[in-house]
């Protein structure tokens, strides 16, 4: 287990981000914070001018660039400062004003897109051939994209209004997780009496103690199920609130608005799911494994964390996991190794759970800020491969930012490559430096444990996502019945019939677990982190061997933000996910994993 603190002030500094970078106190963010009704009021000088000229264009979209980022600034810093103790009411406040405040600009901009799209299509295409204009070629080519779906001015305005009241159940969500909701206490193999929260929850289940992980299990699961309808509450408004916004924007279903922003075909997405399930025996062989190896009569649900084979020194501490990801990553080049440095010694990372933090991992910061990273992390090898995947994040957002403010925000569905190709390196490394075969098994386990969370759990997440939406769309109420009983259902297909208490039971616990995942708030996010896994083990490998050429494109792919189509970046850098050799491959490499760890055995 790691170190615990109660109170933030007790973490030692250099554990903690340092957010006076942005801003060093209140009172710097209330200054900004009044700037912004000046700055929208310089973009709204601009109402009927926007195509008058490549000239005035510019100076329209560097006004609201300006703003965006103040915008992006004061709103990250504020929900930086929130996640550090979500039970503190002024944080939460800031975070109120800020929102609310850039659902006002919103408004009062909303006219600027449906202004612009009523030019004829040839002169929007002048101005995104018009060398003045070179920053935002690629914002005037998504305007054009988007044109069938542009709504009036007054329409428009009235969905930005709207965004923030409908954003509510994601934010209830929220709050009840991190905050309301008490965490359950259990006691552990000595009898020590400790709170099962979400920074707590895995290393419980990855540990040895059958019985402690049982009760761990059932006590945290069982916690979200008492609130199952509330929560069901919250996921179908979300729902509804993405097939409403579908249908106002003329898309044939919520699925597909989503993917547009990507222009990710319909066919990637149901895809990979198709040719997930057609892998489905192994996963059920490696469940099968898993029944054999830890030598239980039934497999549970809790059982698929803890190790099939544990070394004798597994705790890691941070900063241990700190040298182990550098060293990692050397594969990359000096450059990229001292640009990671730079997170430890300017304080980048909040490593350590507190009371009232909020739950897991991210990379967060803005285009002028640095690129922070929020971790819980516990002295285990899951969280030093936690730390990697967001360093991936953090210098991805970093190098993208070589590109101008409106080019530099790379879209989700490129954003888990850099991340886990980090995790891939890392595994290579690592598997590298073993010197006993219990070692290699047990780094093998851990790349089945990423497979099984990425190309399995993480589609069967997807899939979910897809159906309910489907179901909401045919008129079919979200209750917790229901949802409880499709979860179960489809976790039983993904995991099959050596795994006892898969959800095929009404009894099984793990028919709750769709409550406690913030994912299906995040209108078809989970999809992503599969596509990305299969590209980075493209990349992960063919840097790990010293291909110099695949690591220049890499780079540069680090760096390309969102200069053009996702598809077309990775295309550029070697890889085609139209079809389905990339995840097939991925499956190739997870079979001979499997066939190398029984070869151990």
């Amino acid at each position: 287990m790691s170190e615990q603190f109660q109170n933030r002030n007790d973490v030692p500094e250099k554990y903690r981000w340092n957010l006076d970078l942005m801003y060093s106190d209140q009172e710097a963010w209330e200054k900004d914070f009044k700037k912004i009704d000046e700055l929208t009021a310089a973009s709204e000088l601009f109402r009927g001018k926007l195509a008058e000229s490549a000239v005035t264009l510019k100076k329209a979209f560097d006004a609201e660039t300006e703003l965006n980022i103040l915008i992006e600034n004061l709103y990250s810093f504020a929900s930086h400062r929130s996640d550090e103790d979500t039970r503190n009411a002024n944080n939460l406040g800031i975070v109120g004003r800020i929102t609310s405040k850039s659902v006002e600009v919103s408004a009062r901009l909303s006219w600027m897109d449906p202004e612009l799209l009523e030019a004829p299509v040839e002169k929007l295409k002048q101005f995104q051939n018009d060398s003045l204009l070179k920053d935002y070629s690629r914002k005037i080519e998504n305007l054009i994209r988007s044109k069938p779906h542009q709504r009036s001015a007054e329409v428009e305005e009235i969905l930005s209004l709207a965004s923030d009241p409908m954003g509510g159940a994601h934010h209830t969500f929220s709050l009840l997780e991190n905050a309301d909701m008490p965490m359950p206490k259990i006691k552990d193999s000595n009898g020590n009496e400790i709170e099962i929260n979400h920074g707590t929850y895995f290393s419980v289940l990855e540990s040895p103690d059958r019985e402690f992980r049982k009760r761990g299990f059932e006590a945290y699961i069982g916690a979200f199920s008492q609130y199952k309808n509330t929560y069901a509450s919250t996921l179908e408004t979300n729902v509804k609130n993405h097939v409403f916004n579908a249908k106002v924007r003329r898309f044939p279903s919520a699925i597909e608005a989503s993917l547009f922003s990507d222009a990710i075909p319909l066919s990637v997405y149901n895809g990979l799911i198709d040719t997930v399930h057609a892998h489905l025996p192994l996963l059920h062989r490696l469940v099968s494994l898993r029944k054999r190896l830890l030598g239980v009569e039934q497999l549970q649900m809790y059982d698929l964390f803890v190790p099939m084979v544990k070394p004798a020194q597994i705790e890691i501490n941070y900063d241990e996991a700190c040298k182990m990801v550098t060293e990692a990553v050397e594969p990359l080049g000096k450059q990229y190794v001292n640009d990671l440095k730079k997170s430890f010694d300017e304080r980048w990372i909040d490593v350590y759970y507190t009371s009232g933090k909020r739950s897991g991992a991210y990379s967060g910061g803005t285009y002028q800020s640095k690129p922070y990273i929020l971790l819980n992390h516990q002295h285990n090898l899951g969280s030093a491969f936690t730390l990697a995947h967001e360093l991936g994040h953090s210098l991805h957002s970093y190098y993208s930012k070589q590109q101008s403010y409106a080019k530099s925000h790379y879209p989700i569905f490129l954003a888990e490559i850099a991340s886990t190709t980090n995790e891939m390196l890392l595994h290579f490394h690592l598997y590298e430096k073993a010197q006993s075969r219990e070692m290699k098994m047990y780094l093998l386990d851990h790349l089945f444990t990423q497979f099984r969370a990425t190309l399995f759990r993480q589609v069967q997440f997807a899939e979910f996502e897809r159906d309910i939406h489907a179901m909401v769309e045919r008129g079919e109420p979200l209750t917790s019945q229901s949802l409880c009983e499709h979860y179960g259902k489809m976790n039983a297909k993904y995991y099959g019939p050596d795994m006892s208490g898969n959800g095929s039971d009404e009894n099984d616990p793990i028919r709750f677990e769709w409550s406690r995942i913030p994912h299906f708030y995040y209108n078809f996010y989970v999809y992503k982190y599969s596509t990305s896994f299969a590209a980075s083990q493209y990349f992960a490998r063919k840097i790990q061997d010293g291909d110099q050429a695949t690591r220049e494109k890499y780079l540069e792919f680090l760096a390309s933000g969102c200069s053009m189509d996702p598809l077309d970046t990775m295309i550029r850098a070697g890889m085609d996910l139209r079809d389905s050799k990339p995840i097939e491959a991925a499956f190739k490499i997870f079979e001979e994993a499997l066939d190398e760890f029984e070869k151990l055995i």
